[in-house]
This record gives structure tokens, C-alpha cells and sequence, in this order.
């Protein structure tokens, strides 16, 4: 290699370490401005009386491992542990909600590293990204917290096992993250057959290495620490008319209200025709396609099936009893965490289909990210979040406080957070610092 070689490669090299951060940071401020400043200051349900409460209770780093509803949460019980070590127990929620979208960010770049398996352009590797920050359903429930972080790493468990290791830097760097996001998720294991892919390639398998850890580690704990919640037998009816509307109808109209009202006054036809264009890409992408198009079309839409069915099916109640609902539960219906994988997986089939398309029709390409670029900057803002009323966390703080400096007997006061009862039984040995 001659000095000007030499100099360009270290240029660019320059360029991709600076630039990385700059992406991260700005993709998760973009997370960050989606939740209104009482959404901001607001704690969501695990996130206090699990995650909160268990650092709080448990300062070891063991604690990160310890179970929850038969499953493993390791990246938000880490987090959480981050939040109570480093910040002042008063900006707890807002800490939460800037770590949560840092980690939201981190998936977004990610998927963009890794996306570069599939195209080298620029353009469908940013709208890949794109989706784990803007998809419509997000801010509405999972944005901005750790007891949805999960459904984020669930996203990119795939995006993982497609990207080669060039080195072993990356390959430990592939290992770690694949591990972490199935110590988080237990439904990453519907893409163990996703090791079909290419399985000879070395490359390939840090990534699925650290993905097996961490599934193992899952089942290992759902069987000693099954499941305590009870669910409704499921009305498989209402399961696969419950994809339909928080999938395609979810990205294509946006908000629950929106759907609602639609169906109200036309039935099931607005249903079905936000679901077709997501069709043709697939029947397009599987019949005139090349091999690695046709199974990553495939991975996507049984992958956002397959995350809406478990999802349900494991916490089926009358909410989600479509097939049933009249006027009044129409009325009362909500899109919420359960939407978003489902839209993300469905929606990376419009910047797949875009890149099979670039050799035959660059203007049907182009027309394609046009329309993906409308549905994600045309619900940016929610009309709709599940922690708009708060209560916020700091004035909750300052009543617990003033409560524990004038009874110093008190050991803790509970803080309310949301929704409904939830709330963080503080110690006045930390309030009163």
C-alpha cells in the first residue's frame, strides 16, 4: 500500500469512527423528541416496580440475571441498575427514557451495519434503521422505556445473523450483542432456522454462538421459573384478524382511533386493503427474486406473524377478541406493544422490495422508498400516549421526600408511577441524600 492509500484508508477510517457516534446519538434523540415531556418524566410499569425496585433492593450484578414472569431481562435490568447507581433517584424517568432511546439507537445503527449484507447502497440501508426509531406504533407504549426494549432487540436478533464477521473484532462484537438481545427475548429463538442460511460461513456463526447462549439460558429459566400470569384460551379468529390490525393497518392508518372508526363505518374492506400492498411485495419478492431476497421475505413476514401469535396467544383476553368486538369495544380499541414488531417486520419488505427492483426500474424503486418514507415521517407524532397523563416521576419524589424528612422513622415511601397502581417503593435512606 503507497502513502496516498495509506492516507485515504485512514481517512476513511477517521470518517466511520466519528460517524457511528454522531448516528447513534442523533437516532436517539429522534426517539427521545416522539414522547411528550410528561411521557419524558413519567415511569412505566416494570421499568419501577420490577427494574427500578429489584436495583434498588439488589446491588449486585447477579441481579441482572434474575427472572422475571418466567424469562430472563437482562438489558433492562441492566439499564435499570445504571439508572439507580448514576442519577439522582429524582431524574429517574427521565434517565429511563434517554437510555432507553440511547439502546433504541444502538438497534437502529446496527441494523444498519448489518444491513449492509444485503445492499451496499446507502439509501435501503438507512430505511432499514429508519424503522427502529420512526415505525408508527412505537411511541404510543414502547418507546422511551426498559420493559419494552426487548420487543427492539427482537427486531435485530436477524439483521444479526445475516451479517458476516469481516474480523474478530466484530465477531466477539456480533457474539455479545446476539447474546444480550436473547437474554432479553426468549422469542428469538424462532429464528434458530435462520442458521440454514449460508451455515458453511464461518463469519455467520459468532453471532448465532451468542444467540444459542442466551436461548439456552431462557428455556433453562422458564423451566424453573415457569410463567405465574394465567391466559384466556385464544380465539384463533381473532388472532389472525388482530395481525391484519396491528401490522399493515397499524402502518398504514396510523392510530387506534383511526382504525377503529374505519371499521366501525366499513367493515373489514379498509382492513384488508392496507394489508395488499405488503402482499404484492411479498408474492413479488418470493416469484421474481433472487434466493437471498426470497428468504429474507419469507423471515419477515413469519417473523412479524410469529411475534404477533406468541405475543397474543400467551396473553390472550377480551381486548383482543376481535372477532367478537361490537360498537363499544371497537371504541376502546388500542394498538400497543404487541404492534410494534409486527409493523417493523412488515414494513423491511418495502426497502427489500425497492433494492429487487434497482437493475429492472429505478423509478419504481424510487417509488417505492417514496411511499415508505410517507408512512414513517406521517405518524412520527403519536395523537395517543399510554403515559400523556403521567404521574411524573420527580413530583412524586419531591412529596416522598418531604413525607420521609418529617417522619424519620419511615423506612420507604411509595412513589406512583404508571399505569394505573404501579408504583416504586423507595427507601428514605435514598431520599433523604
Amino acid at each position: 500500500m503507497n502513502s496516498n492509500q495509506g492516507s485515504k484508508a485512514f481517512t476513511t477510517l477517521g470518517w466511520r469512527i466519528t460517524a457511528a457516534p454522531v448516528a447513534v446519538l442523533g437516532a436517539s434523540l429522534i426517539a427521545f423528541a416522539r414522547l411528550s415531556p410528561t411521557a419524558q418524566g413519567t415511569i412505566w410499569a416494570e421499568d419501577g416496580a420490577v427494574f427500578v425496585q429489584d436495583a434498588l433492593a439488589r446491588p449486585g450484578i447477579l441481579g441482572v440475571f434474575a427472572p422475571y414472569q418466567g424469562y430472563l431481562h437482562v438489558v433492562p435490568r441492566l439499564a435499570a441498575a445504571i439508572v439507580v447507581r448514576l442519577f439522582p433517584v429524582d431524574a429517574f424517568a427521565v434517565a429511563i427514557s434517554l437510555l432507553s432511546s440511547l439502546i433504541v439507537g444502538l438497534v437502529a445503527f446496527m441494523v444498519f451495519h448489518c444491513a449492509s449484507a444485503i445492499s451496499t447502497r446507502l439509501v435501503p440501508r438507512l430505511a432499514w434503521a429508519s424503522i427502529t426509531v420512526l415505525v408508527a406504533p412505537a411511541a404510543l407504549e414502547t418507546q422511551g422505556n426498559f420493559a419494552n426494549i426487548h420487543w427492539y432487540l427482537l427486531w435485530l436478533a436477524p439483521w444479526l445473523l445475516i451479517r458476516p464477521a469481516r474480523n474478530r473484532l466484530e465477531g466477539i462484537a456480533l457474539f455479545v450483542v446476539a447474546a444480550l438481545a436473547s437474554l432479553t427475548e426468549i422469542l428469538t429463538l424462532m429464528f434458530v432456522p435462520v442458521f440454514l442460511y449460508r451455515y458453511r460461513e464461518r463469519g455467520l456463526w459468532p453471532a448465532r454462538a451468542g444467540l444459542l447462549l442466551g436461548i439456552v439460558c431462557q428455556v433453562l429459566t422458564t423451566t424453573a421459573y415457569p410463567r405465574s400470569a394465567p391466559f384466556e384460551p385464544a380465539n384463533l379468529l381473532s388472532v389472525m384478524a388482530g395481525w391484519f390490525l396491528n401490522s399493515s393497518s397499524a402502518l398504514v392508518f396510523g392510530t387506534s382511533s383511526q382504525i377503529a372508526l374505519l371499521v366501525l363505518n366499513f367493515g373489514a374492506m379498509p382492513i384488508v386493503l392496507a394489508a395488499l400492498p405488503f402482499f404484492a411485495a411479498f408474492i413479488f419478492l418470493i416469484f421474481r427474486s433472487t434466493m437471498t431476497n426470497r428468504i429474507l421475505a419469507l423471515c419477515a413476514v413469519v417473523a412479524s406473524g410469529g411475534a404477533w401469535a406468541a405475543a397474543v396467544l400467551f396473553n390472550f383476553s377480551k381486548d383482543f377478541n376481535y372477532a367478537d368486538f361490537q360498537a363499544p369495544q371497537w371504541h376502546e380499541f388500542l394498538l400497543g406493544r404487541y404492534s410494534v414488531v409486527p409493523s417493523m417486520f412488515l414494513l423491511a419488505l418495502l426497502p427489500l422490495l425497492a433494492v429487487a427492483l434497482e437493475k429492472t426500474s429505478v423509478k419504481g424503486a424510487t417509488a417505492v422508498l417514496a411511499t415508505f418514507t410517507l408512512l414513517q415521517f406521517l405518524y412520527f407524532f403519536p395523537s395517543f400516549s399510554f403515559r400523556q397523563d403521567g404521574p411524573i416521576w420527580a413530583e412524586g419524589v419531591a412529596g416522598a421526600r418531604a413525607a420521609c424528612s418529617a417522619d424519620p422513622a419511615m423506612v420507604e415511601y411509595a412513589v406512583g408511577t404508571a399505569p394505573g397502581n404501579w408504583k416504586v417503593d423507595v427507601p428514605c435512606t435514598v431520599l433523604r441524600r
